[in-house]
């Protein structure tokens, strides 16, 4: 959300102060000087109104007094809502997901806010997602999850809260619906593969492991997430059958990330037109190219690429 204006750019147009101007408590403005402002017509303040009970749960009568304290700007009043630990304790969705979230602690004294992997894994099977399933990494997305299996008190309610998604059933069925949006949304899938790396890296470390990042390879490239094949070739088994053989080392970020560009690029292009000498890929990649022209293509032959 945009972050509240300060103070004092409120008071800008109402009043002007000086320097030498000794802070009082403001005075009532004059009736006069109220009706001068402009007001909302009806229909704008019946739609400030349901936009903010909407987001924070709030009964009509709090959202009209704190929709007039910000001159009926919904983004402004819903902003100092959450800004408000009182008002965001008092949103119903989030007290329920408090409830949820504390029910899954193992450690209450020591991390009253965050769930470890036993925790998280009880969540995950009360949800019936398996810990296995691409649905999990989409959960873990969701949550924004510091790393694998580690789910913080902010992030749950904040991910359920925004979609009033208060109970185990409604939490199973975001999570669904984002799951099997998967195949069709580029940017969703993105974001969940992208997230992937940072869960899986270790305290203080930059690249995981090999074998880690081929496990999860798998996952993300299959029917659930991007199928990364194409009719004459099997992109993700040629890939991992590479580095298996010839490379085998860490996988970092860069690689990380650059492996699903290629991948799109293949998938658009399985002749690899897109691909040349000149081109800022990571070296892994130009010698894998090279190795699919020598090792996969048909009699062995190397393929013409401009």
């Amino acid at each position: 959300m945009p972050k509240r204006k300060s103070d004092q750019a409120e008071l800008n147009g109402v009043g002007h102060i000086t320097e030498t101007t000794t802070l009082r408590k403001p005075k009532k403005m004059k009736r006069s000087e109220v009706s001068a402002m402009p007001t909302p017509s009806t229909s704008q303040q019946k739609a400030a109104i349901a936009e903010f009970t909407s987001v924070t749960n709030a009964n009509t009568s709090a959202a009209t007094k704190l929709l007039k304290q910000h001159n009926w700007n919904s983004s402004n009043a819903i902003n100092a809502f959450f800004n408000n630990p009182s008002n965001a304790a008092a949103n119903p969705a989030r007290k329920s997901l408090d409830r949820i979230f504390d029910s899954y602690r193992t450690s209450p004294r020591d991390s009253p806010d965050e769930l470890d992997l036993e925790g998280t894994g009880n969540l995950l099977q009360a949800l019936s997602i398996d810990l296995e399933d691409i649905g999990s990494l989409v959960f873990f997305e969701v949550v924004q999850s510091p790393q694998i299996g580690v789910i913080t008190r902010q992030g749950f309610a904040d991910a359920f809260s925004d979609v009033n998604a208060d109970s185990l059933p409604k939490i199973r069925n975001v999570i669904l619906g984002k799951r099997a949006e998967m195949t069709r949304d580029r940017a969703l899938f993105k974001r969940v593969y992208n997230h992937t790396f940072q869960l899986l890296l270790e305290d203080r470390k930059k690249a995981m492991d090999f074998d880690q990042a081929a496990a999860f390879w798998r996952v993300l490239f299959s029917d659930a997430g991007l199928k990364w094949e194409t009719r004459n070739s099997p992109w993700l088994e040629w890939w991992l059958e590479y580095l298996e053989s010839e490379w085998k080392k860490a996988v970092n970020k860069d690689l990380w990330r650059q492996t699903l560009t290629f991948a799109e690029e293949t998938l658009k292009d399985e002749d690899l037109g897109f691909w040349n000498e000149e081109s800022s890929w990571p070296s892994v990649i130009d010698e894998f190219v090279e190795w699919v022209k020598s090792k996969k293509r048909s009699g062995g032959e190397a393929m013409e690429v401009e």
